[in-house]
């Protein structure tokens, strides 16, 4: 069974685009939720579906604890254009991240 997503307004749509492509299920806050979400309320939200949180956003890496033990996130730190970011983390999740994933993935 492949892995759900959802995808931080911070993200570049052709990472979205791609994994769609792929065959992954890829939300966005927006389809998902709304523009401007907490970042506890999509933690909470990604629970609940069942997701893994795609984002730049290094706050959810200082979220509470309790959401910390629950929640996956794949925390993609890099800075550049969206092309790069998008081969670069499409190459860490296909290639490394799914295959032993556990809770947190550093980028």
């Amino acid at each position: 069974m492949k892995p759900k997503f959802i995808a931080d307004e911070n993200i570049p749509f052709s990472l979205i685009k791609a994994l769609r492509e792929l065959d992954y299920e890829v939300a966005t806050v927006g389809e998902t939720a709304y523009f401007g979400i907490k970042n506890n309320e999509l933690a909470e939200l990604s629970i609940r579906q069942g997701k893994i949180i795609i984002t730049r956003d290094a706050d959810f890496t200082r979220l509470k604890r309790s959401l910390m033990e629950r929640i996956k996130v794949i925390y993609v730190k890099l800075r550049g254009s969206p092309d790069r970011i998008t081969e670069h983390v499409l190459r860490k999740i296909l290639i490394d991240a799914l295959l032993s994933f556990k809770t947190t993935i550093w980028l």
